[in-house]
């Protein structure tokens, strides 16, 4: 067996698509570790070439010898990894759901790359997200409603909507604030432990730290 059974979430030093998972983890306080792989040497030299996992990839969920690569089957083995089953849905519809929620989910996140690597990100931020995103979340809001969760109850899903969330709300609290019911949501879920998670020595602060990006999203 591995040296830990730790949970080890590996990626570049900072959010991007490993962190829906971390969140996920840090919200049913699963004690995992983030492995940050500042010299991409490390990476692509050594780790990529030596490690046992069947599609090389970063990030990376490690969990014992057992290694899992692309960001949606660790979100789904983080949520398996917490014990509470209701994450991964109820019932068959329910799952069905979840998987749905996820890739509407992937659809806010694509069309919010265009604003983040937008060169006049801070003239065009509010147009933008105005005109490109504010569509998804009057879908959104109107399908989550009154209720606490979209699906009705927590699921791992929910944590990929809370990331994008987060996103949008360091971006412009105000343009959040225009669906009081997916500010709460938000809300809801950045409980205590993904609180104390944020305060942590070794979290990621940056959303991204590419050379491709205007917009960091560092949290402050």
């Amino acid at each position: 067996m591995a040296e830990s059974s730790k949970l080890v979430i590996a990626y570049w030093p900072m959010q991007g698509s490993a962190h829906p998972a971390r969140l996920l983890l840090a919200y049913h306080k699963i004690d995992f570790e983030d492995k940050y792989y500042s010299d991409k040497k490390d990476w692509f030299e050594n780790d990529k070439k030596t490690l046992k996992m069947d599609l090389p990839n970063v990030p990376y969920l490690r969990d014992g010898d057992f290694i899992l690569t692309e960001s949606s089957a660790m979100l789904h083995y983080a949520a398996v990894k917490t014990g509470n089953k209701e994450l991964l849905g109820k019932t068959d519809v329910d799952a069905a759901k979840i998987t749905q929620l996820y890739g509407f989910s992937g659809d806010i996140q694509a069309a919010l790359l265009g604003l983040v690597v937008d060169k006049e990100y801070e003239k065009n931020r509010d147009t933008y997200l105005a005109e490109k995103i504010a569509p998804f979340l009057d879908k959104l809001s109107k399908y989550l409603g009154e209720k606490e969760f979209p699906i009705g109850y927590l699921t791992w899903a929910d944590f990929k909507v809370f990331f994008i969330l987060d996103v949008l709300q360091r971006m412009n609290p105000e343009f959040l604030a225009k669906w009081p019911n997916l500010e709460k949501y938000h809300e809801r879920i950045n409980n205590d432990n993904i609180k104390t998670y944020r305060k942590s020595e070794n979290y990621p602060r940056f959303l991204s730290n590419s050379p491709a990006v205007t917009y960091t999203g560092e949290e402050k």
